[in-house]
């Protein structure tokens, strides 16, 4: 019975990689390196801030309903140059004896700009004695300072487009191992930051759970149902600016009966999806497939596939059966795309961008989108790497740093940006913005668009600032269908700094081909790149 339970415990724990680390969870055997008998305690902060913002520090400490404590006071540093230019300290002297608490209290930088590190340090009172903790109170992982840019400018094209974070998980991903930030923290962050809107894709067998366990289905929904009033509530206080597409990551079953994801935005109904949830080990069972889970999609609704060929471990394939999307999964009608861009530019990516340019040089209209799966994670995660023994920090899975751009017909609107992704119009980036449109007879066609016409002119548009780096190269790709090659038509590396960038390219026209766009950029955080979704030609 002992090895039985260890044995469950070390696959509940397998699926879990980006995330704030839940501490309270042990194995059949009582040991945990990373245990306390407190609440887990951290401090999250955007990994950038928009010029004339003030800095948000979300303070939040969850599972004081059995672990409670009295938050005394907080003091933040920030440095610039590895000298200090601000201290303050907030005052705070409250009881903490609930699940979930948080705070956000906003800094004022004043006229500083650049990168700055902040240091948070958290005084509490836990059964009768004091500490001072720094970030987080999470045994075996040394705590870093969080990076921040401080920006003069705006990120690029943000007049233009609407920038979205298609993947992130909230609080309402809660587990034995790993939570999210609340949504309206969550908000104060991407409006800090820069960003338009958010998913909150959080895992179909967490939103259909009773509240207060991790195993126990809810008949009722009332964890899902509470949940789509919290964000039509907070989307009508923000104004819709930032704004959340109520969502969920489901789990559902490929062509082979494996378990992939799936990003459902939009859908007003729960669909459930357990078959890699691990809350019943070696249950595998989906509701839902690539062949049934269309019909039961509303109209305003949008299906991704999610990280869709991200390496699975051979564990993750044993223990809960879990596989990739194949050819026959994502070519259904009504799957309109392949989320390649997941945080970083990783095997994933590389893989899924080749897989989507065999795709749609087959003649297949498929669409690119990026997120990045933070589970909170406004500028670190933390992982746990060992079961039980270590945790470790890292500067991955950062909310808002790969991002969809978007444009609407009309901004801040919920079905305006799902129907403008529904048909391509938007581009994957992690820095520069870039537009690519065919212009013929004085009629503009924007990306994602199908032509009739085979004379006129693309415009290619990319924009970029100091900290985003100045564009270094421009790429105009076309795609022969018939022939089922691509070619780069225009190439140009930019030896001068050049933050914007607008090129006009005839092109006439006979068989039936694509054209996208592609550019990079060089910054602090490394190579920057962003690409287009196409605009195809059936003259």
């Amino acid at each position: 019975m002992f090895f039985e339970l260890l044995s469950i415990s070390i696959i509940l724990f397998l699926p879990y990689l980006f995330l704030y680390t839940e501490m309270h969870y042990r194995f059949a055997i009582p040991f945990s390196r990373y245990y306390k008998d407190e609440p887990e305690i951290l401090s999250d902060i955007p990994h950038r801030i928009n010029p004339n913002n003030l800095v948000p520090v979300m303070i939040l400490v969850k599972d004081a309903d059995k672990y409670p404590i009295d938050l005394r006071d907080i003091n933040i540093d920030i440095y610039q140059n590895s000298q200090l230019i601000n201290s303050s300290v907030y005052i705070i002297n409250e009881k903490i004896n609930c699940y979930w608490w948080y705070k956000t209290l906003k800094i004022n930088t004043k006229d500083t700009i650049g990168h700055t590190t902040f240091v948070v340090n958290i005084k509490y009172k836990v059964s009768d004695e004091i500490k001072i903790i720094t970030n987080h109170n999470l045994n075996t992982v040394k705590p870093i300072p969080f990076n921040v840019y401080l920006s003069k400018s705006e990120l690029p094209g943000s007049q233009i487009t609407q920038y979205g974070d298609i993947h992130y998980h909230s609080h309402l991903t809660d587990d034995m191992v790993e939570f999210g930030a609340p949504l309206k923290p969550t908000l104060e962050a991407c409006s800090a930051l820069g960003l338009d809107f958010i998913c909150n894709t959080d895992h179909s067998y967490d939103l259909d759970d009773k509240y207060g366990t991790w195993f126990e289905n809810d008949p009722e929904l009332k964890k899902w149902n509470d949940s789509r009033k919290e964000i039509k509530h907070l989307n009508e206080n923000f104004r819709f600016s930032p704004f959340i597409i109520p969502s969920e990551e489901l789990s559902m079953h490929n062509s082979n009966g494996e378990n992939i994801h799936a990003l459902i935005l939009n859908n007003s109904k729960f669909l459930p999806g357990q078959g890699d949830s691990a809350e019943k080990p070696f249950d595998f069972s989906c509701e839902f497939n690539s062949s049934n889970l269309y019909s039961n999609l509303e109209e305003n609704s949008l299906c991704i596939a999610s990280h869709p060929y991200c390496k699975v471990s051979f564990l993750e394939r044993f223990f809960f059966k879990r596989g990739n999307w194949k050819d026959s999964d994502v070519l259904k009608k009504n799957m309109i795309g392949l989320q390649i861009l997941n945080g970083e530019f990783d095997y994933g990516f590389y893989k899924g961008k080749k897989k989507w340019i065999s795709y749609i040089l087959n003649g297949n209209k498929k669409f690119i989108f990026a997120g990045n799966d933070a589970h909170g994670n406004f500028n670190k995660f933390r992982q746990i790497s060992i079961p039980m023994f270590k945790i470790k920090e890292s500067n991955n899975q950062i909310l808002g740093v790969c991002k969809t751009g978007v444009f609407p017909k009309e901004k801040n609107n919920i079905n305006s940006t799902i129907k403008a992704m529904k048909t391509g119009n938007c581009f994957i980036t992690n820095g520069p913005f870039l537009n690519l449109n065919f212009i013929s007879k004085n009629k503009t066609y924007s990306l994602g668009a199908s032509v009739e016409k085979s004379k006129g002119k693309l415009k290619i548009t990319a924009l970029s600032n100091h900290e985003v780096g100045p564009i270094n190269r421009i790429k105009l790709i076309k795609g022969e269908i018939d022939k089922k090659e691509e070619e780069i038509i225009y190439d140009e590396l930019i030896e001068n700094e050049q933050y914007e960038f607008n090129h006009y390219y005839e092109i006439n026209i006979n068989t039936n081909c694509y054209f996208r766009a592609e550019t990079e950029s060089m910054n602090y955080r490394g190579k920057c790149i962003a690409i287009t979704n196409p605009i195809w030609f059936n003259p």
